[in-house]
């Protein structure tokens, strides 16, 4: 085809008296993707599977794999064995290098229906639209591979136009997919299906051909993808560097802040402020000589640690996965000790690949069974809470919603079902929908009510703030917390000194109504 660039792979076995390969899978490239990327064919030995990877030019680093594929279809006189060809599917993922974005599409002859294609309550995905309901026996094989591998279907979800993928006279199916890890679902987008027939109707190309000759049963899919290259190559002398400084906050000397130059400081600052305006700026830099008074303090009679972290040491390595257990830790350690050997081997590369693939294997299944078992016992503690509903709301908050309130999707389901992710209109629909809940006629008048009767009068409410409640405040915090944006421990406020200008330094927010920039 004129500006593309063809990439194929023909069946192994062929016919004694065919004259050539025919069958398979092939992706066609356009031309100008050669200009920046170097595209070549890295696996291709199962029939029905081809692997491409297009590397980026300017950085080898930067590179992104395609899986373009064809199952037979069920009952045909070339099926394969289902299992075995999505395990041959697994074992190529599991040799992608990390983070190097993959997809798949083709015509998997799978109808999976509505079946999830992920583990509910701890994968979060979107709904997925469906279009066709119907499933065949590949349809479940389909979905537990997708659960192994941690990838989802992309047909139904950021979606502009879904509809049936295969449109014959013997009727309609969604058998073609794209795939796409669970993390990566994000960088798909404006997914569409579009049929033959309509893209022939596009062209004007009714009454000029032969329709039932030319026109494919299968559809065409389309999306766009977007990819996180690295823009320049990082190296250590342009990483900034972060110094953290932490005292021992055990041994803290009896005579901390109690010598006299430092209380002379801290009171000579409280006075100043007391004497001058009291404005917003006199407050700031009060405030700032305080924490310098004490930062003084600690770094000459508190023992200290200096750490510095940038992007090539002291990774947080915390797994904050509920439903991960020590028995995943020790199966992802063989796995990666696997992962090394295979890669710094120099012979017997097939048998340690095949070493490393059944150990990814084992690691993903007890993953999968790891969060299945969360999931229910979830469920049974939710049961058991039914008569405890302060606990049982709690329990909500943690595993659900208190999990995702920060990411709420800018998408809204428009009035034909399709998804629609521009700004300008989500937020106009959302602006609609609160207005019309607001608004809706229902709610009762409200009068107006004299607001000073709500005002209360309390002297102890309205006294100042004594060192009793500030050292009472300081017995119920927790020792060992990581300080706040003045880089003080909290234990470092435990003497009388500290205590009182701490109060000092309350009251007069309290009498202001002012409070340092740095408590913002």
């Amino acid at each position: 085809m004129h500006g593309y660039q063809w990439f194929g792979h023909n069946r192994n076995n062929i016919h004694k008296r065919a004259k050539c390969g025919s069958g398979g899978v092939g992706v066609l490239v356009r031309n100008d993707f050669a200009d920046q990327f170097s595209i070549e064919i890295v696996e291709s030995s199962k029939d029905g599977i081809m692997w491409i990877r297009f590397t980026e030019k300017n950085c080898v680093q930067n590179c992104f794999y395609v899986c373009v594929v064809y199952l037979p279809p069920e009952n045909s006189t070339r099926a394969v064995n289902a299992q075995e060809f999505f395990d041959n599917i697994i074992g190529d993922i599991y040799t992608i290098p990390n983070e190097n974005m993959f997809y798949l599409c083709g015509d998997w002859n799978s109808r999976c229906g509505d079946m999830l294609d992920y583990i509910p309550g701890v994968d979060s995905l979107p709904e997925r639209n469906v279009v066709d309901f119907k499933c065949n026996t590949y349809g479940s094989i389909f979905c537990d591979f997708l659960s192994d591998i941690s990838c989802c279907i992309l047909n139904g979800r950021n979606t502009i136009q879904n509809d049936f993928t295969y449109v014959s006279t013997r009727g309609s199916s969604v058998v073609d997919y794209c795939i796409v890890p669970y993390e990566k679902l994000q960088n798909f987008e404006k997914f569409s299906v579009s049929r033959a027939s309509t893209l022939v109707d596009t062209v004007n190309g009714i009454g000029k051909y032969d329709l039932k000759g030319i026109v494919p049963d299968h559809s065409m899919l389309s999306w766009e993808m977007s990819l996180d290259f690295l823009v320049t190559e990082i190296t250590r002398e342009n990483t900034k560097q972060s110094v953290k400084t932490r005292y021992d906050t055990q041994n803290i000397p009896q005579d901390f802040l109690l010598n006299s130059e430092a209380i002379c400081d801290l009171n000579k600052l409280i006075l100043d402020l007391e004497n001058s305006n009291k404005s917003q700026v006199d407050l700031d830099q009060m405030y700032c000589e305080f924490v310098k008074v004490v930062k003084s303090e600690m770094s000459s009679k508190l023992s200290c640690k200096t750490y510095i972290t940038d992007g090539f040491n002291n990774k947080r390595r915390r797994c904050k996965k509920p439903w991960w257990n020590e028995e995943l830790t020790v199966l992802w350690n063989c796995v990666c000790s696997a992962e090394k050997i295979w890669i710094k081997a120099t012979c017997n590369k097939s048998t340690l690949r095949h070493n490393y693939v059944q150990k990814r294997k084992h690691f993903d299944k007890a993953c999968q069974r790891a969060k299945r078992q969360y999931w229910y016992s979830m469920q049974d503690e939710l049961k058991n809470l039914e008569d405890n509903p302060k606990e049982f709301w709690r329990k909500i908050g943690k595993i659900g919603v208190g999990n995702n309130r920060q990411s709420i999707p800018m998408e809204v389901k428009m009035e034909d079902n399709s998804i629609c992710t521009d700004p300008k209109i989500v937020l106009d629909k959302w602006k609609c929908d609160f207005s019309n809940m607001l608004n809706s006629g229902n709610l009762y008048e409200t009068t107006e009510k004299d607001v000073n009767s709500c005002i209360i009068t309390d002297d102890i409410l309205d006294s100042e703030i004594t060192n009793e409640e500030v050292v009472k405040i300081l017995k119920l915090s927790k020792a060992g917390k990581s300080p706040g944006c003045d880089e003080i421990p909290m234990e470092m406020y435990k003497n009388q000194t500290a205590i009182n200008a701490l109060t000092q330094v309350f009251n007069i927010c309290y009498n202001t109504g002012m409070i340092p920039e740095l408590w913002k």
